[in-house]
């Protein structure tokens, strides 16, 4: 028997989908959100650039400004000193106030100062070879200062901390002109020369701010949306795939009707496991089922075999004693048939003398002889249908008219039952058949509906022509026959078994429709009936207008 199974669910499959499709959603999501995120902040940064860089343009245009004019005076004051390194820092003027003069590069110093307090940014003047000590370049201005002075670079920037702070640092550098050559002349400069770099400090705290609060809206975003993409893909899956996975376990675990050791084995893996297992388990039991039923075949086989043979042994007994009895019937009839006719002819001398005492007993002998002659010779005929001997005079004829000899032959018999025959035959045709042995069907079966009427009654003979054949119905108003007897009356020695039949039947051979069964199917054609209990019964039988003859039908 094949092994019973746990059926708790199929959620093992389902889970093992759902975290795969986690896992690869999360990973996927995962590098798209880190591209995403570095893209942003490269974009920031960008900006952050290029406002150092729109910020180191507008202090160098400044600075070019003040160095055009010579220098700027501004009224001296606490916050506003005299540059020490310069010639005339100090002017008196006509109002009696005392300027001091401002140079580009106290200038910029002071804009960095005043922008340092509001926490805008910052920004200094370097040179290695400076007049201030205080512009002196450190290590990354130092190296700035030589690359611009070997190649054409615009500026250079890093991310570093400065007094605590992270800051993003651009270094731009400063290029010399006519007017800067009127304080720097003895620095061996010309114009076009890099004189110093400028460094400008912009704080990255807000630009800090804005790339983790994107990339927190990234995350939440892509979090959200992977999740969703993940039930999404769960739904479908589920009804598509998992729970007719289940149903499939389910219709297992119905083939199945004990637990075996197997069970643990399948058991083992997910539901796709446990089906392939099963799978390969029932093409094993089915193996082994196909050989037990090829051994059990290979035994009934044999036996048949055997059957067969002791069939084959018994038919060829029953052939002999059909054929036996074939014969006995024949010669017993042979035999019977000459001394009937002696009697029968007798008897016909007798009537005829009018000095017979008892006629009444002669009208018996010759009634009872004239029906033992019909009997033999129904036997001799059956006889030689039976044994494929029947020899048919194929001729042209009119089938009406033979149907009207026949209903002549019985108009003695209907007339003493009282009992009407009619022909009904609207045309006629000449075609080749047997007149002999459709005489004989047709008296048959008027004779049986002549004997199976009520006084009174009537008996319908009608031919109806086709394109194929003739169909010839003998229609009376009996008893009916039910339908359970409709293929069985056609046998040979087969009578109803029905009370109103028995009286009618006493003395009948029981062959006659078994004869016209025989006659008919010799032409080529059927014969069957129609008749319900109490409606009466309509024989008939169809003839094709070509007639095989007997060597054609073997």
């Amino acid at each position: 028997m094949l092994p019973r199974f746990n059926t708790l669910g199929y959620t093992r499959i389902s889970f093992k989908f759902l975290v795969i499709t986690s896992v690869i959603t999360a990973i996927t999501f995962g590098l798209l959100l880190f591209w995403f995120s570095c893209r942003q902040e490269e974009h920031i940064m960008e900006q952050v650039r290029k406002q150092a860089a729109i910020l180191h343009k507008q202090i160098v245009l400044t600075r070019q400004w003040v160095a055009e004019h010579g220098s700027l005076l501004l009224p001296k004051s606490a916050e506003i000193r005299p540059n020490p390194f310069l010639p005339d820092p100090e002017v008196l003027g006509s109002d009696g106030v005392t300027y001091v003069r401002i140079s580009p590069s106290i200038l910029t110093k002071s804009l960095s100062e005043k922008a340092m307090k509001n926490d805008l940014y910052s920004f200094k003047i370097t040179n290695t070879d400076q007049m201030n000590p205080s512009n002196k370049p450190d290590d990354f201005e130092t190296e700035a200062l030589n690359i611009f002075r070997t190649s054409a670079n615009e500026g250079i920037f890093r991310i570093e901390e400065n007094k605590g702070k992270t800051v993003f640092r651009y270094v731009a550098p400063l290029k010399t002109n006519e007017q800067c050559l009127q304080c720097h002349m003895a620095q061996g400069y010309k114009a076009g020369d890099v004189g110093g770099c400028l460094s400008i400090y912009i704080p990255m705290d807000e630009a800090r701010a804005v790339i983790d609060r994107n990339r927190l809206i990234l995350l939440t975003g892509g979090m959200g949306f992977a999740g969703f993409l993940v039930v999404l893909l769960f739904v479908p899956a589920r009804a598509l795939f998992f729970k007719p996975i289940g149903q499939i376990r389910t219709a297992m675990s119905r083939l199945t009707s004990e637990k075996e050791s197997l069970e643990n084995t399948l058991n083992r893996g997910d539901e796709l496991k446990e089906i392939t297992e099963f799978c390969y388990l029932l093409d094993k039991k089915l193996k082994d089922h196909h050989e037990e039923l090829e051994r059990n075949i290979a035994e009934a086989t044999r036996d048949l075999s055997e059957t067969n043979q002791n069939l084959a042994d018994a038919n060829r007994e029953l052939e002999r004693l059909n054929r036996a009895k074939s014969d006995f019937f024949s010669d017993i009839s042979h035999e019977l048939r000459t001394p009937l006719t002696s009697i029968k002819g007798a008897t016909d001398i007798l009537l005829r003398k009018s000095s017979c005492e008892s006629p009444e007993y002669l009208d018996i002998i010759k009634r009872n002889t004239d029906h033992l002659i019909k009997i033999v010779a129904d036997f001799l005929e059956y006889s030689r249908i039976e044994a494929g001997e029947l020899e048919l005079e194929i001729s042209e004829a009119s089938l009406k008219e033979v149907a009207e000899d026949a209903i002549i032959s019985q108009k003695a018999s209907a007339q003493k039952r009282s009992v009407n025959l009619v022909l009904i035959s609207p045309e006629d045709r000449i075609f080749t058949f047997d007149t002999k042995s459709l005489y004989q069907v047709m008296s048959n079966l008027l004779s049986n509906a002549i004997k199976f009427s009520p006084p009174n009654g009537t008996v319908t003979v009608e031919i109806v022509f086709s394109s194929t054949g003739t169909e010839v119905s003998v229609k009376d108003e009996g008893p009916g026959i039910e339908r359970a007897y409709h293929e069985t009356i056609f046998r040979k020695f087969y009578q109803i078994k029905d009370q109103n039949r028995v009286r009618l039947n006493q003395g009948s051979s029981g062959i006659g429709l078994a004869i016209c069964k025989g006659l008919v199917e010799a032409h080529d054609g059927r014969i069957w009936v129609h008749s319900r209990p109490g409606r009466g019964s309509c024989f008939s039988f169809f003839i094709p207008y070509r007639v095989k003859g007997r060597e054609e039908r073997k």
